[in-house]
């Protein structure tokens, strides 16, 4: 019985040694005692080691830079009394922030853009000619490219979202 035992503890051993990523070989027998059966041979192929992701590479741009965005038709979504409202798009300055960026479009004042992920910016609050609040959702695609989800609530539709989905490409650093 402490044979059949220490067997099989020393083939334990020998098997938690290679899934350690060790080779070893197989366990000898006792020299007291004639095994019963014969000993396996421990697995040979390596344990897969957890692989760590790659780093995410950062296309936001890393000095004031000038963009050109485009905007769908759009949407209205709940209880709206007209059609889409067409949102300011065009040129738009963008300045990076230790913590997120600021968005300038054509309206009065910038929008302050904090970083979700990496790639990926937004807004959330009044609008700059404070009219109601606005959900702005940046994606940088490359160091070219950026997507833009825009949802806007008027003060006097509570119940009413205009959403609108942009486009835009870099044209030059400023």
């Amino acid at each position: 019985m402490l044979t059949r035992i220490g067997l099989l503890g020393a083939l334990l051993l020998a098997l938690v040694g290679c899934g350690a990523g060790e080779r070893s070989s197989p366990p000898s027998p006792a020299p007291t005692a004639t095994p019963t059966a014969a000993p396996t041979q421990a697995p040979t192929a390596p344990v897969p080691r957890p692989t760590i992701a790659p780093e995410v590479q950062e296309f936001a741009p890393k000095q004031r830079s000038v963009w050109d965005t485009k905007v769908d038709p759009g949407q209205t979504l709940g209880q709206c009394s007209g059609g889409p409202l067409l949102p300011a798009y065009g040129l738009v300055q963008i300045t990076p922030l230790e913590d997120g960026l600021e968005w300038k479009n054509q309206e009065p004042a910038p929008y302050r853009m904090i970083r979700l992920a990496p790639n990926m910016y937004q807004f959330a609050g009044p609008t700059a000619i404070n009219d109601g609040v606005v959900t702005m959702t940046v994606t940088f695609l490359s160091a070219e490219r950026l997507t833009m989800v825009r949802e806007f609530t008027p003060q006097v539709e509570p119940g009413c979202v205009h959403r609108h989905e942009y486009t835009g490409a870099f044209k030059w650093f400023r």
